[in-house]
Order: C-alpha cells, then structure tokens, then sequence
C-alpha cells in the first residue's frame, strides 16, 4: 500500500512549490489562494466577486495574489501597460470557457470577447464598427421609441396598481425587447407579456458558470471533449428561450433575402448587406454579432439603468438638478412628457449624461479583473517582478474609486465630477473604466447602447419619479424581498424594490 502516498507526497509537492519556491510566492494574499486556484474558484462559484477585490485590496495592499498564477492590482500607473492600444499583453485563459479555442486559424468563427487572433480581431471590429456607431444605431432609434411607448404604457399602469416594483426585471424585460428589435426588426414581446420566459435569468445561470469554471481550464477542457459530463459542468443546459426566437428571425431574413423579397431595416440586415459588399465580413460574423446583442448588450444596460436609478433617486441633490434640467429642456420646446426622447436632445443633456457616466463608475457590470497574460518580458508592478506567462488583471470598481483619476469623495454618487473636469481629465476618466473592456479591446457595441440608455433614462424621469424602498444588504422591503449582489462576471442585483409614480 506505499505506492498510495506516492500521490500525497506529489499533492504536497504541488503545495508546498506553490507557496514558498513559486514565481509570485512573496506577493501577499489569503493562504489557500497560494495553494490552489480552487479558492477563487469557489469564491467566483458562491457569486461573491463583485466586493472580494476591494476587499483583498483593503488586506492586503496594491497587488494581491488571488491564485498560484494570478494576481490583481490596483496602482492606475500601470493600466495603460496591461490594457492601453498596442499593449503586448494578452487575454488570460479566463476568457475560453464559453468558445472552441482549438483552431484560432478559422476564420469562419467569430468569437470577438475572447479571440486570440489578434488579425481576425482587427478585421472583425474594422468592418463592424460602423454598424454599432452612434450614427447608425440613429437610423434604427424609432425601434427604442416603439419600445419606450411600451414601457410608458406599462409602467403608468404599474405605478397605479402596484405599489412595489422589481425594477431590474423591468428593465430586463424592456431592454430585451429594444435589443430584439434594434437588431431582428421585431421586438419579442416582453414588456407586453410582463415575462422574458426566463431568459435573462439564464444567462445569469451561463455567466455564473464562466465566472468559475474559467479559473479551471483543465476542467473547461474536459467539459468540451467528453459530452456525458456536459450536462454538469456547462453551459448548454441553460435554457435561453429568446434565442430561438431570434435564430427564427434569422433565418426568416435569410430566405426572403435568397427569394430577393424586401427585408426589413435592422442591424442583422446591416450586416448582411455588409457581407455582400465586403465579402472579408464573413456572414457568420454578423449574425454571430447579432445574437451577442441578446446577452452582453441586455446585460449591461439593464445593470448601468437600475445603478444609475439607485444613485440618482437616492440623493435628493442630485434627482433635483436632473428634474430642473429635464424641464429647462421641456420649456425650450426639446423634449416633451409621454414622447420618446431623442437622442440628439439626449445627448445636449450633460448632467443626464454624467449620471449615466458615474453609475458606470461606482458600479461596473463587470465587477472583476479583467484578466491578461504578461508577455516576454514580464512586468515590475509596486517592485513584485510577474514574469511572462502569469496572468495579472485589474478590477473597474477598485479602479473607479481612485481618488488620484475621479477626484475626492469617490465612494459617493457625484456626477458632477465628469462636468467639473476639463477635456484631458474627463477623457482619461472615461478611458479608465473597464465596463466595456480596455482601450486595447473595447467592445464594438457600447456606442449602440450608449444611445438606447440615454433615450430611456431621460424618457423615465420625465414621466416618472421613483422611491428606491430597500437597502443593499439591509431589511426586506415592503414587498419582502432582501436587495443583494451577487456576480462572478457581470455583476447582478436580486431584489431591488422601487415605488414608481407618474408625474
């Protein structure tokens, strides 16, 4: 029976390397961290980290061992390294969970949040970008102000018969239905039905299981190569009823087009006649691009929408100066009440604009390090060397409550810092926030969403006032529900009770 501590001793081996003789065992950090990645893992498996990385900072200083092979940091003098335009760093394996990595050479595949192929990649966002510019999301804006009159219509009738109002779920509902229609040319029909049919809270059910299994890549690996096991470890039991709703939507485009009958304006058609004029925009990547609209773009802007409400409805100084700017541009004949705002006049609303800016601030969908792997030449962070092949990443939330870039009083909701900063601050500012990914790799799509958030933030505290009725973490609300955070990617709040009233 010796040959039964062979493995014990090589366990305590691994151990033992890991902590005293690794690379990165003189950066601080909690002490199964040092051991195995198994305590992030769990960490990210119980949805717990949004709040971890500040605490870890808090503990234990700048830089914090959060794996055997994987750090975060918090100095901003090194952010333009990892993340600037042109950085050799690359993403970490964090990012391969949900894709086929195993042939990077295909072209045919489009996987832009985590491809690798940095060729592929560039050609992708050069001829896409256009698509989901500010100019061209304007040309499809009168599917949002469909789905504001919606959201008009069902909220007014909310505020008169419902005292207690999810309103993360209704922003779900409604932005599942902007991104429905922005994008396929027909709205799913959430906001009428009063029910997604459970589609966001399967991508919650997707992200949760990214969160955690992308810090065990030999276990991702063996996810995808052995099926009877699938149904465990993955993804692709979790049911997403509105994509077969938009792959109908799809192919529906696909053979009007091929029986040369008239399609109807929307992105998906953007992108189709892309391909046919630039053949080098393969199809797939378009409709591939179209399908992340229902996921990525949903969640972030219903989490930006209710952080945003939180903030501006919680302090009285702030909802005030927002009111009075709303109806100075009313008086002037720009924007009027049960009329979808446009985004033009949005867009010349600059406190409205620096709210959006600060709820992305103080509360960041995506409340974890964005992972990246050091190049051949490592990096020296706050004189712990990181050689190359280690992966170091840094949090959006910690970084947004840096007082040396957002000025002082970082952990209150101020907006007026965005209007108090001059250009160059206010670009760095803006540049310093991972909400869409870092400068090297900002997500194509933020443009498009920028102008679906305004519209509809404006369009609410025009007709409505809203009373956040429960605390993060504090007492059930009136209608029982505990408001709490919870996330191991994007970030999500369960419980967030309001009282909505028409004005």
């Amino acid at each position: 029976m010796w040959f039964l501590y062979i493995p014990v001793g090589l366990l305590l081996a691994y151990f033992t390397y890991n902590r005293y003789f690794h690379p990165l065992s003189r950066i601080p950090g909690p002490f199964l961290a040092s051991l195995t990645p198994l305590w992030i893992t769990w960490q990210c498996y119980n949805a717990r980290r949004p709040r971890l990385d500040l605490d870890l900072h808090k503990k234990y200083g700048s830089i914090v061992r959060i794996s055997p092979d994987e750090i975060i940091f918090s100095n901003p003098a090194y952010f333009k390294t990892v993340y600037g335009a042109g950085t050799r760093f690359t993403k970490g394996r964090f990012y391969e969970a949900p894709t086929d990595t195993s042939q990077p050479e295909d072209w045919s595949k489009l996987d832009m949040l985590v491809e690798l192929n940095l060729p592929k990649l560039r050609a992708q966002k050069r001829y896409a970008a256009p698509i989901y510019a500010i100019a061209n999301a304007k040309k499809h804006e009168h599917y949002i102000d469909n789905n504001i009159h919606r959201m008009l219509t069902r909220w007014t009738h909310l505020a008169q018969t419902q005292p207690v109002t999810d309103i993360y779920h209704e922003w779900e509902m409604l932005n599942v239905d902007i991104m429905c229609e922005m994008t396929f040319g027909s709205e799913y029909g959430a906001v009428a039905k009063g029910s997604d049919d459970g589609h966001m809270h399967g991508m919650d059910k997707m992200w949760e299981w990214w969160g955690w299994i992308g810090f065990l890549p030999w276990l991702n690996e063996f996810d995808k190569r052995w099926m009877p096991w699938k149904v465990i470890f993955s993804g692709t039991s979790v049911q997403l009823p509105v994509f077969p709703y938009c792959v109908g939507k799809i192919i529906e485009h696909g053979q009007a087009t091929a029986e040369s009958k008239e399609t109807k304006p929307c992105i998906l058609d953007d992108f189709r006649r892309l391909s046919k004029t630039q053949p080098a925009f393969i199809d797939n990547w378009g409709t591939r691009l179209a399908l992340t609209d229902l996921g990525a773009g949903v969640d972030t802007m219903s989490w930006t929408l209710a952080a945003a409400i939180v903030g501006i409805s919680s302090n009285k100084s702030v909802i005030a100066r927002l009111r009075s700017e709303l109806d100075t541009a009313t008086a002037a004949g720009q924007i009027s009440k049960d009329t979808p705002v446009p985004y033009d006049a949005s867009a010349k609303l600059p406190y409205l604009q620096a709210c959006l800016h600060e709820a992305l601030r103080l509360w960041p969908n995506v409340a974890i390090s964005l992972p990246r792997i050091a190049p051949s030449e490592g990096i020296e962070i706050d004189g712990h060397y990181i050689p190359s092949g280690y992966t170091v990443g840094m949090n959006s939330k910690k970084l947004g409550l840096d007082t040396s870039i957002f000025g002082p009083d970082t952990e209150s909701f101020r907006p007026e810092r965005w209007l108090e900063a001059d250009k160059a601050q206010r670009n760095d500012m803006e540049t310093r926030n991972l909400s869409f990914g870092g400068p090297s790799r900002k997500c194509i799509g933020m443009h498009t969403v920028w102008v679906a958030m305004s519209k509809v933030l404006a369009s609410f505290y025009l007709n409505f006032d809203v009373e956040v009725l429960n605390e993060l973490d504090g007492k059930p609300g009136p209608g029982g529900s505990v408001w709490t955070e919870r996330g191991s990617f994007p970030t999500k709040w369960h419980g967030l009770e309001v009282r909505l009233m028409a004005r």
